[in-house]
C-alpha cells in the first residue's frame, strides 16, 4: 500500500521526455511500453525524481494549484499506486 510518507523513485528502465505542453511521456525500456502524464501527472514524476515523499509532492500541488489537501493527497496516491503497478517506480533499496 502507498502512503504519503514514502519515497519512491522513477526505476531506472524507466525514461521520460517532456512534451511541448506539458506532458510529459514515459517509456519502460524493458517492456517497451509508452505511458503518458498529463501536467499534474508530470508534476508528481518530477517531485519522485527530485526524492520528495509523497506528502511533500502534495503540498506543492495544493500551493501551484490551489486544490484542496484531500484532492492533491488522493491524486497523488492514485497516480503513484498506478505507476507501481506498472513497475515505473519503486522505493530507493529495491
Amino acid at each position: 500500500m502507498v502512503t504519503l510518507e514514502q519515497h519512491l523513485y522513477p526505476h531506472p528502465d524507466v525514461v521520460d521526455t517532456a512534451l511541448e505542453d506539458g506532458d510529459t511521456v514515459l517509456l519502460h525500456l524493458a517492456t517497451t511500453t509508452y505511458y503518458s502524464l498529463n501536467v499534474t501527472g508530470t508534476r508528481i514524476w518530477h517531485g519522485l525524481k527530485q526524492g520528495w515523499t509523497l506528502r511533500e509532492i502534495s503540498q506543492r500541488l495544493q500551493a501551484e494549484f490551489a486544490v484542496e489537501p484531500e484532492r492533491a493527497d488522493q491524486s497523488v496516491l492514485t497516480l503513484v499506486t498506478a505507476l507501481c503497478q506498472h513497475q515505473l517506480v519503486q522505493p530507493r533499496d529495491a
